[in-house]
């Protein structure tokens, strides 16, 4: 799984609260008692990572279950579950449920055969894997299962704005001011993909009532602010002077957000390209230059399959 803001918020469920991701799966019923313990993701001499492994204890037995999470769906996922649910079962030899979690219905295929069998010889293997979409998950269904973790992923989940809107007030429930701050801005980076971010700065200003200062405690922080959001901000805070504080640093937020994020895009495409084909032509500077934020995100994805820097910027 890549390093993507997105993503984050996925790491911080994933192993912040396992009990809530496995009743978002449909793993776990609601209620249902179960000890689960994360697994290392080194599950090969080859250094194998997948998002998650788990242990999970029941009444019913032991078993593992492994997630993987994806913005938009990958076409190269069905052999890479099949390898990972092979290497995982080879490791600790306990019955397998496999899981794909996709944030967005960008790039889903209409017919879609995520298993993959396999027969070499006198080798048989059949591997299922479950798809879960949140855009067809009800954001009531988990909403009512009181899991501060799962709030980022309203959003993109089935309820429109009334569903993020009580999101929103949820998070100023959380009693834990750092762990508010956290998922407040997993909030705004995950309803981005799917919402105007501006609404949403708006939103959980409102409706969560999280303070300037504590968003900067966060993690998160340092991947939004960068050196355009910085820069927003304080243009924000000088017009919140002249015309009212609130709407000066909702314009620098707004900006700043805008402004940040196309710079982080560029710096990590950089390193991607960087990494995979060693000094980059000045062709490919100016091109990263001029772009925009969009585009940048596209050729980011591009990078892992393209076998040269042609292919990532035709």
């Amino acid at each position: 799984m890549s390093t993507k803001p997105y993503d984050q918020a996925f790491k911080y469920l994933a192993e912040q609260d396992a009990e809530a991701l496995m009743l978002l799966l449909g793993e776990l019923a609601p209620g249902q008692q179960a000890k689960i313990a994360l697994l290392p993701r080194e599950i090969s001499v080859a250094a194998q990572l997948p998002d998650q492994p788990y242990e999970v204890a029941t009444a019913e037995g032991r078993r593992l279950v492994h997630v993987e999470a994806q913005t938009v769906y990958d076409s190269s996922l069905p052999d890479r579950m099949l390898d990972y649910g092979l290497r995982l079962w080879l490791k600790y030899r306990l019955p397998l449920s496999s899981y794909v979690l996709v944030l967005t219905p960008r790039g889903m295929p209409r017919k879609l055969r995520l298993g993959r069998r396999v027969e070499a010889g006198d080798l048989q293997i059949n591997l299922r894997c479950r798809l879960v979409c949140l855009w067809r998950v009800s954001g009531q269904k988990v909403l009512a299962w009181n899991r501060p973790s799962l709030l980022p992923f309203l959003p993109l989940m089935r309820g429109g704005w009334k569903v993020v809107r009580s999101g929103a007030q949820h998070l100023r429930e959380i009693p834990d001011e750092r762990q508010r701050c956290e998922l407040g801005l997993h909030f705004l980076l995950l309803g981005g993909l799917r919402y105007d971010k501006t609404e949403l700065i708006e939103l959980i200003g409102r409706e969560s009532m999280i303070p300037l200062e504590q968003l900067k405690e966060s993690s998160m922080y340092q991947f939004i602010v960068e050196e355009g959001l910085q820069q927003g901000l304080q243009q924000g805070l000088q017009q919140g002077l002249q015309q009212g504080l609130q709407q000066g640093l909702q314009q620098g937020l707004q900006q700043g957000l805008q402004q940040g994020l196309r710079q982080e895009a560029m710096t990590l495409l950089r390193r991607l390209l960087e990494r995979r084909f060693g000094s980059l032509p000045e062709w490919v500077q100016q091109k990263i230059e001029v772009a925009d934020q969009t585009t940048l995100e596209e050729w980011v994805l591009r990078v892992p399959e393209a076998r040269s820097l042609e292919e990532v910027f035709q």
